[in-house]
């Protein structure tokens, strides 16, 4: 069992991630990755954003993922990219309740949002690639970074229809390459173990 990590005195830092915080806390990274995952899933089978049900179970979706991850940014204090994981949670969790407070909001307010959701996963995203460029897996958190930075431009650059109707998508993906990107870490931290067994 994983006990606490001490409190990391600069909560949003750029400092490498120390590899043995990882490798310790690889069973979080593990489990925040298949969370995100399923959610990734779900919000994929979620017919795409047309209805007020849809967007409300979509609006939970990202709620659910945003607290996952802020459990799991809680839970690794220790870890350099602990406070950009929390802030990270603290956008999803904002935009999932906008989502589930303004289900039928208008295409443009609704693709606004959307755009400013996946543009600020994606630079937060790639802040935390830079802090583990030296451990494997951290390619896919460069690729996690830019495809979310995609994915706002395709909004974007797409018309304020390509925002409503994709949605579910476009959130599902950003899910699944996150979650993927959290395994990649834990699986990353255990090769560190063996390397150094």
């Amino acid at each position: 069992m994983v006990g606490p990590l001490r409190e990391s005195p600069k909560p949003l830092r750029f400092a490498p991630v120390d590899l043995d915080t990882v490798r310790e806390n690889r069973g979080w990274f593990l489990a925040i990755g298949v969370v995100s995952m399923v959610l990734g899933v779900l919000a994929f089978l979620l017919p795409f954003v047309a209805s007020r049900i849809t967007a409300i179970a979509l609006g939970w979706l990202i709620v659910v993922a945003g607290v996952a991850e802020g459990c799991h940014a809680i839970q690794s204090r220790g870890w350099a990219g602990a406070g950009w994981e929390l802030a990270s949670a603290l956008v999803q969790v904002a935009f999932g309740l906008l989502l589930v407070a303004f289900p039928m909001t208008g295409k443009l307010a609704l693709m606004v949002l959307a755009s400013a959701y996946f543009v600020a996963e994606g630079a937060l995203k790639l802040i935390r690639a830079y802090q583990h460029r030296g451990l494997r897996g951290s390619g896919w958190l460069v690729f996690d970074g830019i495809l979310a930075l995609g994915l706002g431009m395709l909004i974007v650059t797409g018309g304020v229809t390509t925002a409503a109707r994709v949605l579910g998508l476009l959130v599902g993906i950003s899910l699944l390459t996150g979650g993927t990107s959290m395994i990649l870490i834990a699986l990353g931290g255990a090769r560190v173990l063996h390397t150094r067994a």
